[in-house]
């Protein structure tokens, strides 16, 4: 039988081809295991990461973020009961905490009640660097520019955007 045969010819071992087959599977396995993943985008919560420079400090930016959303924690929206389109975002904001120079939030469409968590991570240098990203909580694809009018409007609503060295950096 070819089983036998095998026994009797290889020794009762695998052919040659087959260790090497399973030497490089187990030193491929072991190598992807020593090495850190790559961070993957959630491909189903939308998202917006985006950077502004100012010319103030980080210290004073981050304080006008948090007094806006403090300010744009209520229910007016100009949203009337049964309407199909909001009349402005700029409410239902909260500010969830602040650790050093990162601030938190989220913010809370006024009409489907969708959450979109917050953070603006404040970076010293010449000027400040205001590294801000909004992330859809519910399952979405699309959000229609959302998450990036969330934190636009924190920036607007601020005064940052006055700023004389404000700009959206790519």
């Amino acid at each position: 039988s070819k089983q036998w045969y095998q026994r009797r010819v290889h020794g009762g071992t695998q052919s040659d081809p087959t260790k090497m087959f399973r030497l490089v599977l187990a030193s491929c396995l072991a190598l992807a295991s020593a090495v850190p993943a790559p961070q993957v985008k959630d491909p189903f919560h939308a998202d917006c990461s985006v950077k502004w420079t100012l010319s103030e400090s980080c210290e004073s930016a981050q304080e006008k973020i948090i007094a806006q959303m403090n300010l744009w924690d209520n229910e007016d929206c100009g949203t009337q009961p049964g309407d199909s389109a909001p009349h402005g975002q700029k409410c239902l904001y909260k500010h969830t905490g602040t650790n050093g120079l990162v601030t938190l939030g989220t913010h809370t469409t006024p009409i489907h009640r969708y959450v979109d968590d917050l953070t603006f991570t404040f970076i010293e240098g010449d000027g400040c660097l205001v590294d801000a990203y909004s992330q859809s909580q519910t399952l979405s694809i699309l959000d229609y520019g959302t998450n990036y009018c969330n934190l636009f409007n924190l920036m607007d609503g601020s005064g940052l955007t006055s700023d004389p060295a404000f700009s959206e950096v790519r």
